[in-house]
């Protein structure tokens, strides 16, 4: 057993060899554990999450980067996420339970963030739903973070064009005055424009057109990076305009990049993990341009080309099944989604003439997903949400039949766990519980006679215990009252021999008191 620190609240979290997954017994929040626990690791891991909690991010990537180079683990690239990020946990007020919270909301949604994908592919099923389940809470704060940054740099915008006629007469003249205002980057300001020698050069590196993927996604980063600068409280109003304009425009052309990027990848028409990716850029770039309609021909290829899972479920990957999870979460956004009146006529039509559509193919991904859980696994648990998924699905292809289909794989395993927990058990109580679980079964073949039996070797079992505690008891008592007789010679006689008396009867005292606890 080792020791680490809650990432969440940062109180001790005891983890076994094994574990990849932890409950914290303080905050009650389920999290992920790294798979080498070993004492250097665990030291290294627990300053990254002081730093992190903190708000030292920096130092904290840094270590993290330091372990990743030498292992491959989720754990260590979902930290590299929450770094980069600024995810700290917050008490939510309506449930009480830690929530995660954005310092540092991003422009790249975090579900198309290289670490994020890097953690979900080496994650264990289990790792995957508490890590997809975060960063689908996180990407809505970033959505959310966004909407509000548009909403105030329009009245911003409103609030500033009452001054541009003043700020057009004054011209140069002021420029020299206010040179040295601007202290957050390398400036001068002339009639509100802002020329900085880093945006002029992302700008020619812009106008090339001719770039890759990757290209396009740094140079993205690099606007984003130039619209965050801020002025200071001293800065005054023409200032603030000048770096207003640039914020906006740099934030316009790192959509356009990312926009590019993921219209590449879709012209290439990869695998249905590249298509998702796709997709996932498109989303976040919402109704820029046609986005919207872009990040639905994602979706769709991503399904036709995972549909063959059905054809070899024995087959099929861990990696088909979380994207079709992902999939049919994000055609249930888009059936309950409320079209802003913003958006053009086209889109909008468009997308409620889909919402049955939508409806439809989200019932496909579950339905592929029940039936892969149930060609692939043998718990009963996952075998009986199997069940559950198809019975949910009600008359959509032959799912109430695959539902009957998967109940009885489901009492099957349960039956077959019962027995192995029948067959080792010893204690009385693991009787009662291989009892139980037979009873769970109810009239399942010999489910009521197994468990009859086993109730009754749990009060056998019972029974023995209390007769050899009684038994150790009895001699105990006898060991007991001959060491006193024997003390009472010595006192009476102290010449007699009878030491080697007294150091036996004792030994065999202790022995059995020994046995009885």
């Amino acid at each position: 057993m080792a020791v680490m620190n809650c990432k969440i609240c940062g109180n001790p979290l005891f983890v076994m060899d094994g574990m990849l997954t932890r409950e914290c017994t303080v905050c009650k929040t389920p999290q992920t554990v790294p798979k080498d626990i070993s004492n250097e690791n665990l030291d290294m891991i627990n300053r990254a999450n002081s730093f992190r909690l903190s708000g030292d991010y920096d130092k904290a990537s840094k270590i993290y980067k330091e372990l990743a180079s030498k292992t491959q683990d989720a754990e260590l690239f979902w930290g590299l996420v929450l770094c980069r990020y600024g995810v700290h946990y917050v008490d939510d007020p309506n449930t009480g339970r830690k929530i995660p919270a954005c310092d540092n909301p991003q422009y790249q949604s975090i579900l198309a963030d290289d670490n994020y994908l890097r953690a979900t592919e080496l994650a264990s099923p289990e790792q995957y739903e508490l890590i997809s389940e975060e960063a689908r809470i996180i990407a809505a704060i970033q959505k959310q973070h966004l909407r509000e940054v548009n909403s105030r740099e329009t009245n911003e915008a409103r609030m500033l064009s009452d001054g541009s006629d003043r700020l057009a007469e004054e011209g140069s003249a002021g420029a020299s005055d206010e040179e040295g205002s601007v202290s957050l980057l390398p400036a001068v300001l002339g009639k509100r424009k802002i020329v900085d020698p880093e945006l002029a050069e992302a700008d020619r590196i812009f106008a090339r057109g001719i770039l890759d993927t990757r290209s396009l996604n740094n140079l993205a980063n690099r606007y984003e990076k130039l619209a965050s600068a801020r002025p200071k409280p001293g800065d005054d109003k023409e200032v603030r305009a000048a770096l207003e304009e640039r914020r906006v425009e740099c934030l316009e052309k790192a959509k356009e990049c990312r926009y590019r990027a993921a219209n590449m990848i879709l012209e290439a028409n990869g695998n249905a993990e590249s298509m998702m990716n796709a997709s996932n850029t498109f989303a976040q770039l919402e109704y820029y341009k046609d986005s919207k309609n872009l990040m639905l021909t994602c979706m769709d290829r991503a399904l036709d080309k995972t549909r063959k899972v059905q054809d070899h479920l024995s087959s099929a990957s861990v990696a088909d099944r979380r994207l079709l999870t992902d999939l049919s979460i994000r055609y249930k956004e888009l059936v309950d989604e409320e079209i802003p009146e913003s958006v053009p006529d086209e889109i909008r039509k468009s997308l409620n003439s889909r919402k049955r559509e939508f409806s439809i193919r989200s019932n496909e991904c579950d339905y592929l997903i029940a039936l892969i859980d149930m060609e692939n696994s043998k718990d009963p648990e996952i075998l009986r949400t199997a069940a559950d998924t198809f019975e949910n699905l009600g008359k959509f292809r032959d799912a109430s039949k695959r539902s009957d289909e998967a109940k009885k794989r489901s009492m099957a395993a349960s039956y077959e766990r019962a027995e192995q927990a029948m067959k080792w058990a010893y204690e009385p109580e693991q009787f009662e519980e291989a009892a139980a679980m037979f009873e769970e079964l109810g009239e399942y073949r010999d489910s009521v006679l197994q468990a009859s039996v086993c109730r009754k070797k749990a009060i056998r079992k019972e029974l023995k215990h209390i007769s050899n505690k009684r038994w150790h008891l009895i001699v105990a008592a006898v060991a007991v009252t001959i060491i006193l007789i024997i003390a009472l010679l010595v006192w009476i006689q102290p010449e007699l021999p009878v030491w080697i008396g007294v150091f036996l009867g004792v030994g065999y005292l202790w022995k059995r008191i020994l046995e009885t606890l």
